[in-house]
């Protein structure tokens, strides 16, 4: 009787295999974190947007019951102005009939690129509101 010899393949994976995953998950990762970085700028774009919009609307509350932007002492817009949104400030400026709402870039924020949003009472808009 002869006694063959079975080779015996050790489970688990090889060097090679290892390598080609890490090579594949580096590549997706660079594909994916751009562009899920880009979607967390346009997202708070979006919500300082939404933010002096609504700023907006309540300064033209104001303006309908008062008859101007100003406080009564007339020294200031008659709406305070909302609270800071991630990677931008808020401010507005006021006369009598006119109002001009900035959300101005944090610099050294992850929006620093982005630019400044403006909305004034006429509705003009200015900055990366179509995208």
């Amino acid at each position: 009787m002869c006694m063959s010899v079975k080779k015996r393949r050790e489970a688990g994976f090889t060097l090679i295999e290892v390598m080609i995953t890490v090579v594949i998950i580096a590549l997706l990762a660079g594909v994916a974190l751009p562009a899920y970085q880009g979607q967390i700028v346009k997202s708070r774009r979006t919500d300082t947007q939404r933010v002096l919009v609504s700023h907006a609307q309540s300064l033209e509350r104001w303006f309908s019951t008062n008859g101007t932007y100003l406080n009564a002492a007339g020294t200031a817009c008659g709406v305070a102005d909302p609270a800071t949104t991630t990677g931008y400030t808020v401010g507005t400026r006021c006369t009598a009939t006119t109002f001009i709402v900035t959300s101005t870039v944090v610099s050294g924020s992850s929006q620093a690129s982005d630019g400044n949003q403006v909305l004034t009472n006429a509705g003009v808009r200015t900055g990366k509101w179509a995208e």
